[in-house]
């Protein structure tokens, strides 16, 4: 039994690398309480409910068709939806000729346009992802954790806004030229990451509900873009999305940031 739950968990590391860019489901699967989006902390639920240690009924939601088990393309579902987002958007009211109306207005300078003006999705908050062309250099960029005092986390899901046009993660989603962008993971985590083009958001979770040690998460391995300045410190943000800990309590107070060489 413990082999075959080796086997499940390897199984599950492997194919989330591969298996996220499919759309969330119209049900967000994995959202256990409802609020319209799935934490860290929700899919670690999942996992255990998967590994039957804990029953389906802790969160239904997870089971997408309803057969009382919880399998590994459900988990991929719901990490797919932590990472994406799954929350249905509010049709906006036009307001032509301004970014977040739904149109992508080019004459503006605009490159997308998904109806709101909010990062996090698939288009910037001000309706542009700016172009790079690699200059051949790289830079490497620390992302650092720091959960309250006394507080040991098994789950994290963090969102990287970076200068569009002035780095850039090769390739896109999260595909292995991403995925091997990301650096000095956690020995005891398993991670997967999204590249928005202009944002990184990366999930990870410890599913023996093992400590990840704070401090350095993980380092994002930029090309430059040519012609760009030289980016600082104060180019880059990141926000803590949610956090788990070891019991898979929510956590709340937990900060992040990027540091440069």
């Amino acid at each position: 039994m413990e082999r075959t739950i080796m086997r499940f968990v390897e199984g599950v590391a492997f194919l989330l690398v591969f298996a996220l860019a499919t759309a969330a489901a119209a049900q967000c699967t994995g959202d256990c309480n409802g609020d319209g989006e799935v934490t860290v902390n929700e899919v670690i639920v999942g996992v255990n409910i998967a590994l039957e240690i804990t029953s389906v009924t802790t969160c239904t939601a997870f089971d997408a068709n309803h057969d009382d088990t919880v399998t590994i393309d459900e988990i991929l579902a719901a990490v797919n939806n932590a990472l994406n987002g799954c929350r249905v958007q509010p049709t906006p009211t036009p307001t032509l000729g301004v970014c977040g109306d739904g149109v992508v207005n080019f004459g503006q300078g605009e490159t997308c346009d998904d109806g709101n003006t909010v990062d996090g999705d698939a288009c910037p908050a001000n309706c542009r992802i700016r172009t790079c062309t690699a200059s051949g250099t790289h830079l490497l960029a620390d992302v650092q954790f720091s959960p309250p005092a006394g507080v040991d986390l098994a789950g994290i899901s963090v969102f990287v806004r970076y200068p569009d046009g002035v780095v850039r993660i090769p390739g896109m989603t999260n595909d292995s030229s991403v995925v091997n962008s990301i650096l000095n993971l956690p020995d005891n985590g398993f991670s997967t990451p999204n590249d928005l083009d202009y944002a990184l958001r990366v999930v990870i979770f410890t599913p023996d509900s093992s400590a990840i040690a704070p401090g350095r998460l993980f380092t994002i391995q930029f090309d430059t873009c040519t012609g760009a300045a030289a980016p600082q410190a104060s180019d880059f943000r990141c926000t803590v999305e949610s956090a788990a800990d070891t019991n898979n309590a929510a956590v709340a107070n937990t900060t992040c940031s990027v540091t440069l060489p």
